[in-house]
């Protein structure tokens, strides 16, 4: 048979498993909570942007089309120049 006082720590023990395992559902919940509110504005974002393509004109896909290529043309060249930047940086180092 527990003696009186093993039954004691025996209680703190589980109160204190216990105390825990509220603790851990209230963390659990309030990150449900944020996962959960973040997907309703992914959704929304979603449907906005969905919306907005479906709804697109000629003239709006085209420019869009254009301004796409512009900035992979920028894009490249701004490539171009830090490579070469970088080239020159490795002459003047294996130079010295």
């Amino acid at each position: 048979m527990a003696t009186p006082e093993e039954l004691k720590q025996n209680l703190k023990k589980a109160k204190q498993e216990l105390r825990e395992a509220r603790e851990e559902l209230n963390e659990a919940k309030i990150r449900e909570k944020l996962y959960l509110e973040r997907l309703e504005n992914w959704a929304e974002k979603n449907q906005q942007l969905n919306s907005k393509i479906a709804n697109m004109t000629i003239d709006e896909v085209t420019l869009m089309q254009k301004a796409k290529a512009e900035y992979v043309d920028k894009y490249l060249k701004d490539k171009e120049i830090t490579e070469a930047f970088d080239k020159q940086s490795q002459v003047k180092l294996d130079g010295i």
